[in-house]
């Protein structure tokens, strides 16, 4: 009965050791890089978020403990962002020597902008692998993933219209080529006066927004307008209204303004004034002839 007592503790403290040691080795591996023999200061970060979409990665570290209240001392690291599209990698750049502090909270928000041209409706993974340093070099820390579906992503930052035509700028917001229609619709108290389409710029987040013009087809009356523009495309609608007043005495006054300006400017040409000059150079050559003779 004791043997079998004996036995039993001491495979109990066996278990016990064994269990401990896989513990602290997958913690040592995982969570910190320990860059003294001392615990007193080490480099540690959590990954609290990570997305990717068509517009580009987002990614969050935590440098503290939040149930100990722990701050990490400042530390360097290299964030390597890669897209894979069907197994095979179609983007990959690497940031190197971040600097994550204890500042702002122990909170770091990383965005990164990818400039390659996504398919629209094809599926992608992102990775974000960091690397931290120790002793100068960068070493191997964790691998972070999201999937998503390229889609296309754009807004109209601005409308404008007057009595002769309308204008929108369109900006984008994916990586995906812009790939939609843009419609101007026309109204007056409560009805459609005219309807124009037109096909938005082939643009991507990397670029610069764009402003695309029409013209109506007469020039718009006194009154107040509202135009309505939508950019339709594929899984996306964007609408923005504008209203704007025309003036139709400001246009008459206007127009009279040129038309007295056009009038003022022909009394400097006209023929009989253009007539004295070479008449009066010819009478004063005939003077000087009849002198001389």
């Amino acid at each position: 009965m004791f043997k079998r007592i004996v036995m039993v503790l001491a495979l109990i403290m066996l278990i016990a050791s064994a269990a401990g040691a896989s513990i602290d080795g997958s913690v040592e591996k995982e969570n910190f890089f320990n860059e003294s023999s001392s615990m007193s200061g080490f480099s540690k970060i959590y990954v609290d978020g990570f997305s990717t979409n068509s517009n580009g990665f987002k990614l969050i570290l935590r440098t503290y403990e939040r149930h100990a209240e722990t701050n990490f001392k400042p530390f360097l690291a290299d964030i390597e962002y890669i897209l894979i599209k069907q197994g095979q990698v179609v983007y990959s750049k690497r940031v190197e020597q971040i600097p994550l502090s204890a500042e702002v909270e122990g909170v770091i928000v990383l965005d990164h902008h990818g400039n390659v041209a996504l398919e629209e409706g094809k599926s992608y993974t992102g990775l974000a692998k960091v690397y931290l340093y120790r002793e100068g070099i960068p070493e191997y820390y964790l691998t972070t993933s999201s999937n998503f579906t390229a889609r296309n992503d754009a807004e109209i930052t601005e409308v404008y219209g007057d009595s002769i035509g309308a204008s929108a700028t369109i900006k984008s917001m994916s990586m995906v080529p812009l790939d939609a229609k843009i419609i101007f619709t026309l109204k007056q108290g409560g009805r459609i006066v005219e309807t124009r389409e037109i096909a938005a710029p082939s643009i991507m987040s990397n670029d610069k927004e764009k402003t695309v013009n029409i013209l109506w087809t007469n020039n718009l009356g006194q009154g107040t307008y509202i135009v309505s523009v939508s950019l339709h495309g594929k899984d996306l609608t964007v609408n923005y209204d504008k209203i704007f007043t025309v003036d139709k005495r400001t246009s008459t006054k206007t127009a009279e303004t040129a038309n007295q300006s056009g009038k003022s400017g022909e009394s400097y040409s006209t023929p009989g004034f253009t007539l004295i000059i070479p008449v009066l150079a010819i009478f004063a050559l005939v003077l000087i002839y009849k002198r001389r003779g």
